[in-house]
Formats: structure tokens, sequence, C-alpha cells
């Protein structure tokens, strides 16, 4: 069974534009995801998805430089772009990434690709309801699920953001939320804001020269030892984007 991972990544973002390639210990953030995602064992190939807008023709040149296989399509209708890829890139699986998690755990990833495969489902995830901190956000779907959903989906809000139409169609997907062995904290991990990423270069200093695939578990007990690190982008909502999409189309 081939298992894809599609990272989607562009560089106009609302709140933090070109984040994807922003430097972190001395590499683009979107290098550090692929690199991260490498030690993931069940994953076959590791695609970046991102538009055909000009503005992320960087994305194109920096996968090109570093032998990454790139896919470009639709800025905005990200669901047709994932199906698209998966017409290049055929897998029985796919992995969604997005772009803004450098803090992706490969064991975290492996673990739920396994509970997807054992448990014969449409789409598996840790983030609905959300089970690990921000930015640890890993979702599993099969390409079966991935052409249904490219079919009927229909709002701005389930296009951009590719997964909805599953997640909230439980009636006509089987779908498995991975739990947290036990509780683990809600840190915001991701990178929207420059706060964000103050954070994680912070974490990236402390770690990344000893083990460059550094766990989900160092970076907690690292937290734990740095508390005050967490104050710089605490007032900041998950999935600010999601919710602000949500509430458009709700207004339509």
């Amino acid at each position: 069974m081939k298992t894809n991972v599609f990272i989607q990544a562009r560089m106009s973002s609302s709140r933090l534009p070109g984040k994807v390639l922003e430097t972190i210990v001395g590499k683009p953030m979107l290098l550090h995801i692929v690199e991260r995602l490498k030690h993931a064992t069940l994953v076959d190939k590791i695609v970046v998805l991102t538009s055909d807008e000009q503005s992320d023709d960087i994305i194109k040149d920096m996968c090109e430089n570093h032998s990454i296989d790139c896919f470009r399509g639709s800025l905005n209708n990200v669901l047709e772009r994932f199906f698209l890829a998966s017409e290049e890139f055929p897998a029985d699986n796919i992995v969604r990434i997005t772009a803004d998690c450098p803090l992706v755990d490969s064991q975290l990833v492996d673990e739920i690709i396994t509970k997807h495969i054992n448990g014969n489902a449409d789409f598996t995830s840790n983030c609905h309801p959300p089970m690990y901190p921000d930015g640890l956000d890993v979702e599993v779907l099969k390409l079966e699920a991935l052409h249904k959903a490219q079919l009927n989906a229909s709002t701005s809000h389930q296009k951009e953001h590719v997964t909805p139409y599953i997640f909230t169609h439980p009636e006509q997907f089987i779908c498995i939320n991975f739990n947290a062995p036990k509780l683990i904290p809600t840190y915001r991990l991701t990178v929207d804001h420059p706060e964000d990423l103050t954070l994680v270069r912070k974490i990236y200093g402390a770690l990344y020269e000893s083990n460059s695939n550094f766990n989900l578990k160092l970076i907690l007990k690292l937290l734990e030892q740095n508390p005050m690190w967490l104050e710089s982008n605490r007032q900041y909502a998950r999935n600010e984007a999601l919710q602000g999409h949500l509430t458009r189309d709700l207004e339509i």
C-alpha cells in the first residue's frame, strides 16, 4: 500500500507573507519540513504542492534546487490542487501537511498512517478534534475519499482547506481521530505570525545541532524548562484562517 505526503505551500500568507521560506538555523522552513518527513518510514514520496501564481515560482525553484518533487495548481482551490497532484503522483493514501508546521514529527506521522491503514479508514487525523499542539497536525485520507470530496465539495471553505467535506460527512466516510496517549499541552507550535517564528527559531536553536530530527517529546521537555518562551504567541487562536473562511462562507 503506497502512501505519499503532500505538503501544501504558498508565499502569499495574509499574516506572514513568505513564511514558508523564512530561514531557521540556516535553511528555509519548507526544506526543514521535507527533511523531517523523510524520516517517516511509511512514506513513499514527498511532494510540495504550491500554486501556479508567479509569487510561488520561488517555491518551485527551491524544490528544483533540492531535488524535491513539486506540483503546481490553483491558488485558492487547494482541493483541486490535491486531486490533480494525486493523478500525477498516485498513491493509496495521501498525508496532508501544511508548510507552516516546521516541527512536524515523523514518528507521529508513521503512527497515524498505521492507525489509518489498520482501521481501514477513509480519513484519519489528530486534529478533529485537536489532540496535539497546534503545528503537529496530520491528516491522512484515502485516494477515493479525496476524489469524492473533489466531486462534491461546493463551498470555498471546503475547497481551500481540502478535508472539511470529508470530516463533516461521517455518514459518507469512515473517520478516525488519533488520540494522544496522554494529555499533551495545547502549545502553539505553528508559524502564522512573527512571534510564532521567533518561538520556533528558539526551539531549533536549542535542539537542532545535536539532533536534526528532534521529536515532540524533546520539544515538550524543552518548553517545560523554558515556559516564558510560550508567552510571546499565546494571544493567537488556533486555526484562525480556517475559522475565518468558514465565517465568510456562512455570510454568503
